[in-house]
């Protein structure tokens, strides 16, 4: 918790307005009159483009205002006071000399010099790669997501909010959606008594809440994010990042060169997720066997995988192929690529929702939410909401309960039980574990993410709308490749994702003013593929004082050259579709333009790809939706936190059962093997005290 507000000074928030009148700068006549000239199929409101133009972000105080207040509300304290410094800095001409290369203060360079000053910072050192990042994001994620630009809504050609978010598709329904009853913790404080308390109520936590409540054990799941009804989620950009995700949306790794997203809410990453269900692919299932972890192979872990899938509807029926997602295709059936359908879990259903990353409203995505949390309510398992666990009790080697505080006036909830079940997820499992005591080497170690970046197509004569449609229902997997090569299974998959305009300003590097602009007026003519890779090398996880996690993670050189080779790949597909111009994400390579005639064979594009050969990915900006591998399973407690059944090595009657357990990265999204493993532990619990006599 933070002690008191943060705050700014007079000369720190002009520094800042110089920022926001930077990135989102007022364009002069001859700007305005190139923005006026970029091509997209939104008719032309030459008004609406001026007044776009000439909009200046530093004269905004009620933004400034917002931004201040957000930055409150999601930053630890050491990131607000690194924030300040720099701030500060930046106002004494000294310091500012020596990061701008002027003797005034940053709210006193013209506009076009500041402009110079970011593009510096964006092909430089990473100490000034990373304040050209952290200003851009700030700035230009909260504006995008924020009611202060719906003003541009209609000159970008973004509708805001889902169009039908009132319609039948809502109406017809609401049915779908379980309506969960919380227990209510007084001002005093509570005292409960269960047989099994599951921490976390996503695709780990519902599972084993689930399995285990039907097998008769008295079940508590407490999550420390929020329960929202259909009816309660606007799909709006800030609104539903904000209740939604971890901190807001803002989590980044230590050097600011990874965004991370992860859901916090109740249903957890299920709630949120893009809705792509593969199975544990076979050769990763012979790694971990490999390893000592032989149940990966047997049949008992394929009934889990196929019991898990049924429960939530996993399929490729009824899939629809939407304008990006046709882009996919096109090119990779030209170049013979290989490509297929992504399983979803949506029950068999037609699911064209791009907004379902906020919330799935028309309740057709098959999460925890909707499937293993009512099952296990349906069992007689109970709930806490806004429940943050400050630590398992622990008695003679032993789990035993928690203890825990509920909502912001941290009423006191302690519960005794006769085991623990840990599915906070790969950021928060490992940080419970250590505030619990435990001295395992390896917890918060073997963190994997799934690093992926975005490049970008421009398809002028083509309304690709990427928010519309199926999130993602086609993929390549290229990783082939690298096997030939390696022998080993890494590489990168390509994939095409929603971009609304809040994750378009995350995805791609700002240029310019005028850059930028142009870049939101082709919002809708963008087709964003998405490069993930499955990390051969991992990072780790500690917290700082007051228990805020620090990630700390760099993408290697191995790692880095396969996604490297999947954006080449993502390249050809685009210019072999048919795309007008191409953004790949590195700050030293301009936009490129293929040739009109038989572009794959032109010697510009073979440059190109050299050029992103020489420069790399190693120092791009990544984003991970997938955290995985912090309290690793294993056969030996010198290389692992849990054991093959799921329980830790230090503790009897504490088990873990999310993403935190896996060995390695499984290089796919990794939510139905995370229902498996969760399933498969449920099993050993129950077998295990079947065979004591517990049950």
């Amino acid at each position: 918790m933070k002690t008191e507000p943060w705050r700014l000074n007079e000369h720190q928030i002009k520094v800042l307005k110089a920022f926001c009148g930077t990135l989102l700068a007022e364009l002069n006549d001859v700007e305005i009159e190139s923005l006026l000239n970029t091509k997209t199929k939104i008719p032309i409101d030459p008004e609406k483009i001026r007044e776009f133009g000439k909009f200046d972000l530093s004269k905004h105080d009620e933004f400034i205002e917002l931004l201040i207040n957000n930055l409150n509300r999601d930053l630890p304290e050491e990131s607000l006071s690194k924030l300040s410094k720099v701030l500060t800095l930046l106002t004494v001409r000294p310091s500012s000399f020596l990061l701008t290369g002027h003797f005034s203060p940053f709210y006193e360079i013209s506009r076009k010099d500041r402009e110079i000053i970011m593009q510096k910072w964006s092909k430089s050192f990473s100490i000034f790669r990373n304040l050209y990042k952290t200003f851009s994001d700030i700035i230009l994620i909260p504006f995008w997501s924020s009611e202060n630009a719906s003003i541009f809504n209609s000159t970008i050609g973004y509708p805001g909010p889902d169009p039908r978010i009132n319609s039948r598709l809502y109406t017809d329904n609401l049915k779908n959606f379980p309506v969960y009853e919380f227990i209510q913790v007084p001002p005093e404080g509570l005292e409960l008594q269960f047989d099994v308390v599951v921490i976390g109520s996503g695709a780990g936590g519902g599972v084993v809440a689930a399995r285990l409540a039907k097998a008769g054990y008295k079940v508590l799941v407490i999550e420390k994010g929020k329960y929202y009804h259909q009816s309660e989620l606007t799909l709006t950009q800030e609104d539903s990042t904000t209740k939604l995700y971890e901190r807001g949306g803002t989590l980044t790794n230590e050097d600011n060169s990874i965004g991370i997203l992860a859901g916090s809410t109740f249903g957890g990453g299920t709630t949120v997720n893009f809705l792509a269900s593969f199975k544990l692919p076979n050769f990763i299932r012979e790694e971990w066997a490999s390893e000592g972890l032989d149940h990966f192979t047997t049949k008992e872990f394929d009934n889990s995988m196929d019991a898990v899938s049924e429960r939530m509807g996993v399929s490729t029926k009824a899939i629809v192929h939407d304008e990006k997602t046709k882009v996919l295709i096109e090119g990779c059936k030209r170049l013979n690529y290989h490509i297929a359908d992504v399983p979803q879990n949506a029950a068999g259903a037609e699911h064209q929702d791009g907004w379902c990353l906020y919330g799935c409203r028309y309740g057709a995505k098959q999460g925890s939410l909707i499937t293993w949390l009512k099952d296990a309510g349906d069992s007689g398992a109970k709930f806490v909401q806004d429940c943050y666990v400050k630590k398992v009790l622990i008695k003679n080697k032993k789990a035993i309960g928690v203890e825990a505080i509920v909502g912001s006036d941290e009423r006191k909830l302690i519960v005794y039980s006769k085991k623990v079940i840990v599915s906070c997820g790969s950021i928060h499992s490992p940080a419970l574990l250590k505030r619990s005591g435990l001295h395992n080497k390896n917890v918060g170690k073997n963190l994997f993410l799934h690093p992926g970046m975005c490049i970008s197509g421009t398809f002028p004569d083509r309304e690709i709308k990427s928010y519309y449609g199926t999130i993602i229902s086609s993929y390549s997997g290229i990783d082939t490749d690298v096997y030939e090569r390696t022998k080993e299974h890494y590489g990168a998959k390509l994939e095409f994702v929603p971009l609304h305009p809040s994750y378009e300003v995350a995805s791609f590097p700002w240029r310019s003013g005028l850059d930028h602009k142009k870049r939101m007026l082709q919002l809708i003519h963008h087709s964003p593929l998405l490069i993930i890779g499955r990390d051969k090398s991992s990072g780790s996880i500690d917290f700082d004082d007051n228990d805020v996690p620090k990630i700390h993670y760099t993408i290697n050189d191995y790692d880095s050259r396969n996604i490297t080779e999947g954006v080449i790949a993502g390249v050809k597909v685009l210019v072999a579709a048919g795309a007008k111009s191409i953004y790949v994400g590195i700050s030293e390579l301009d936009e490129f333009v293929p040739a009109e005639n038989d572009p794959l064979q032109d010697p510009k594009l073979k440059s190109f790809i050299e050029d992103i050969k020489k420069f790399g990915t190693k120092n791009c900006y990544f984003g991970s939706a997938h955290q995985m591998g912090t309290c690793r399973m294993g056969i030996n407690p010198s290389t692992s936190v849990v054991n093959p059944r799921g329980k830790t090595w230090e503790i009897d009657d504490l088990y873990v059962a999310d993403a935190s357990v896996f060995p390695s990265a499984p290089g796919v999204n990794p939510m139905i093997t995370i229902c498996s493993v969760a399933y498969s532990i449920a099993n050993f619990i129950i077998e295990d005290d079947q065979k004591t006599g517990n049950i």
